[in-house]
């Protein structure tokens, strides 16, 4: 689920005529929303007695949950959040590379140089000519020179006073690229990036604070924050579509033709979150606008590189946008990202990428579109462990916590509602349809607002208000904030449909793989009674 702002949680309940994101308005925009500043990592004796190279520690389901309920979970998605509000009506810019002779001075110049430098390898590393199956074996040799000069990029990139902290950063920066092992590339190789990018931000590398001997320091910097979403990211993706390009590299752990992307995430949660505060590019039109001929054959022409997906100033179809309306925001990382799969990809788009053409023809406005992505980054990246069992825990940075699971949020499974018949819920909040998370059909399963936001547990909530939780809070105002309220005719829980549940039975967080059958009545015991005791093929009694 989205964290929700302290400023959001406050706010008294709007009627829901004035509310700018309420209902299915396809003219509904949100403008940056004020968020909580993140803990800095202060540079004091007993912080650098604690560094040590991060190693994996997410193992099984419940590893994953003390994960979702960490310091660690709740501090990296603050960061992405952050980091997204900073981009809101805000167009991304692709960095140049720096003349030969100029030296980088300030942080961004240095982070931009080591970027262009990875990139260059691309260039340099040729692929092997021989047939291979999975993947080019080229893609290993890239990976021993970074590991061969990974040490030395980091002395270069950081001040001194952070020198002692490159033992630890190195393992996200190694993993920020793909598997060079199984010569593939994922949504986790791009959340090690960004945890990596994030503990430079708190580590005071962009901004210098956190030098001090004080603990608790925060920072919030949103101009930082700007240039890391709109600059920093855009020349990330530049590098690893290269290298998915060149060195031929497979999805890993690819949802197939049900995932919303073979490669990338965070693209769709900042790209939203640009649209933002304009309705002109409604999400039904903008996958239209990628295939737009003007577009594809005209504007981009044969030069269709990542470079050009990336920068390139479109000019966009008048037939496409609707008159009065905000300036689109153009270069935008949801619409590069379509127009990325349009390049690569052939046949209709709602046969090879059906989440994306139902997020667009389902969900009327970007607010719902983002605040959607946000969710499905938690439930299908940040809470799936075949995603994270390879993200790596330090002593500094992100830091393991082996506690107890605590389990205090009810689940009730939506069975109907009040006003019954109408559409059922999409994964964003549309109005028809019963796709789930990742587009396959489920029934759609509900989390009761119990001590967290939306079900999840208060540790996971950044500036949450102490003491503040409870059923209360299923009140509508917070999805409005988020374009993410009830609708209007259906009463209860915050999404599309109320959850409901039988009198009295208290429900665990985590269903159960098995639940036991009803009790036989008397007529049918005599005609059960001969099969009691049966045993499978595998040497187990039938339960």
């Amino acid at each position: 689920m989205p964290l929700i702002t302290p400023a959001m949680r406050r706010a008294p309940p709007q009627p829901p005529t004035s509310s700018p994101a309420v209902g299915s308005s396809s003219t509904a925009t949100l403008g940056p929303q004020s968020l909580p500043p993140l803990p800095t990592i202060p540079l004091t004796p007993e912080t650098l007695g604690k560094i040590k190279e991060p190693v994996k520690r997410i193992a099984s389901e419940e590893d994953v949950e003390k994960w979702k309920q960490s310091t660690s979970y709740s501090t990296y998605l603050l960061f992405l959040q952050r980091v997204a509000e900073a981009c809101v009506g805000k167009y991304a810019r692709l960095p140049p590379p720096p003349s030969p002779s100029s030296t980088a001075t300030n942080p961004f110049e240095k982070l931009i140089q080591l970027l262009h430098e990875l990139n260059s390898w691309t260039d340099n590393i040729e692929p092997q000519a021989k047939p291979q199956r999975f993947g080019n074996l080229a893609f290993r040799d890239w990976g021993q020179r970074l590991s061969d000069r990974i040490d030395r990029l980091h002395e270069e990139l950081l001040p001194e006073r952070l020198h002692a902290f490159v033992p630890e950063l190195k393992g996200y920066l190694g993993d920020a690229w793909g598997s060079f092992t199984r010569i593939d590339y994922g949504s986790g190789h791009e959340l090690a990036f960004f945890a990596w990018v994030g503990f430079l931000y708190r580590l005071g590398f962009f901004t210098e604070v956190g030098k001090g001997e004080e603990e608790g320091e925060t920072i919030a910097d949103e101009a930082v924050e700007e240039r890391i979403g709109l600059e920093i990211f855009p020349l990330y993706l530049l590098v690893v579509w290269r290298l998915q390009d060149r060195y031929g590299l497979e999805p890993a752990g690819s949802h197939g033709v049900w995932g919303l992307d073979d490669f990338q995430f965070l693209p769709y949660v900042l790209g939203a979150a640009q649209l933002r505060t304009q309705s002109s590019l409604r999400p039904s039109q903008i996958v239209p606008l990628s295939s737009h001929p003007s577009i594809l054959n005209g504007q981009l022409g044969s030069k269709r590189d990542p470079e050009r997906l990336i920068s390139a100033p479109l000019t966009l179809p008048t037939s496409l946008l609707v008159e009065g309306g905000e300036r689109v925001v153009i270069p935008n990382l949801y619409l590069t990202s379509l127009l990325r799969i349009q390049v690569l990809k052939r046949g209709p788009f709602h046969e090879h990428s059906p989440l994306l053409h139902d997020i667009a023809t389902t969900v009327p406005n970007w607010v719902k579109v983002y605040g959607g992505m946000v969710k499905m980054y938690c439930a299908e990246c940040l809470g799936k462990k075949v995603v994270v069992q390879h993200f790596s825990f330090g002593g500094t940075g992100y830091v393991w916590e082996d506690r107890p699971i605590v389990v205090n949020a009810g689940v009730a499974l939506e069975v109907g509602g009040a006003g019954g018949g109408g559409g059922r819920g999409m994964a964003l909040g549309g109005t028809r349809g019963n796709m789930g998370s990742m587009g396959i059909p489920t029934a759609r399963v509900t989390t009761t607002l119990r001590g967290g936001i939306g079900g999840l547990p208060g540790s996971m909530c950044p500036g949450r208000i102490p003491g503040g939780g409870g059923e209360g809070r299923r009140d509508g105002a917070l999805g409005h904030a988020l374009g993410l309220g009830p609708r209007v005719g259906r009463g209860g829980g915050l999404g599309t449909m109320p959850a409901t549940r039988a009198p009295g039975v208290q429900m665990s967080a985590v269903p159960p793989l098995r639940t036991r059958a009803p009790a036989a009545s008397p007529s049918s015991a005599q005609a059960t009674s001969s099969d009691e005791g049966k045993v499978d093929d595998e040497g187990k009694q039938d339960s």
